[in-house]
């Protein structure tokens, strides 16, 4: 599965909230993901509409997502900042392969951030 937010700036809080101050992450890069338009895009709310999904877990969903493959992209919301959006990629859908990554590019996170 590939994770993508739906900015760098979001990207950014995802990774903080799991790094400690100590550690100053290095070796980051930013890849931009292009999703045709014709490509289904569904949410975790249309998943537990299921009504044999509705009582999953976050990861167990994620994984009857991923195995069931209803969708070349999930799009769940973000626990950081709950009025913004990840994007799940699934590397196992058909549709995947025309999702077009781009080079990554490397990434430098401010070092204000672990003050």
């Amino acid at each position: 599965m590939v994770y993508m937010a739906q900015s760098v700036a979001l990207a950014v809080l995802e990774n903080l909230v799991h790094m400690s101050r100590q550690d100053f992450p290095a070796g980051y890069v930013r890849i931009t993901a292009i999703v045709p338009d014709d490509i289904a895009i569904i949410s975790e709310i249309d998943l537990r509409g299921n009504r044999s999904l509705k009582d999953l877990s976050t990861r167990a969903l994620g994984d009857a997502w991923l195995d069931g493959q209803p969708s070349g992209v999930l799009k769940v919301r973000s626990a950081v900042v709950p009025e913004e959006w990840n994007y799940l990629l699934n590397p196992r859908h058909p549709d995947f392969s025309r999702i077009v990554l781009h080079q990554p590019e490397p990434f430098v996170f401010d070092e204000r951030l672990f003050q």
